[in-house]
């Protein structure tokens, strides 16, 4: 399990935020931390985190007609609930991104290559008719946490969510 250490002063940058953090420690007198990751958690009092955290992306799958099913009432229930999940999200840390994909055929296209030869099609549908609607990016701790969070987004009523580690 991760562990949170208290924020450090003077602004440090993202990129650089590791070695920084190691560097203020040894001068503190206390020893380096030897393959951890550190990274920020939550909101502007920015504590770090150490440990190893993965990244996941939560694929929400989706239909025109499973869309269209939903009330004006199920909308707003939908933006409430990203909204909860974002800001809960943001408060662990875990958020990095999230969007709408656009399902609408100028927006999306299927590009296959055979035989050397490239083709591209309008729109996002493929022969079942379902497609990828939007998606989140999180940085957690493994996949079963992944699946915690992905169990909370609103589509996963009426569609399904796929989670997918990024890298290895």
């Amino acid at each position: 399990m991760a562990m949170l250490i208290p924020r450090l002063a003077g602004g440090l940058q993202r990129s650089s935020f590791a070695a920084q953090a190691c560097q203020l420690r040894k001068s503190a007198g206390q020893l380096s931390i030897q393959g951890a990751v550190v990274r920020r958690v939550g909101g502007s009092s920015y504590p770090l985190r150490l440990g190893a955290l993965m990244k996941f992306l939560l694929l929400i799958g989706g239909s025109r007609e499973a869309w269209a099913r939903l009330s004006p009432s199920d909308w707003s229930d939908s933006r409430a609930t990203h909204g909860a999940l974002i800001a809960s999200l943001r408060q662990t840390g875990e958020f990095i991104e999230c969007n709408e994909l656009n399902i609408a055929p100028q927006g999306a296209r299927v590009v296959r290559v055979a035989n050397g030869a490239v083709s591209a099609i309008d729109g996002p549908l493929n022969e079942s008719g379902n497609f990828a609607s939007g998606y989140y990016l999180i940085d957690c701790v493994d996949i079963d946490r992944a699946c915690a969070i992905a169990s909370q987004l609103y589509e996963g009523r009426f569609a399904p969510i796929e989670v997918r580690q990024i890298g290895g």
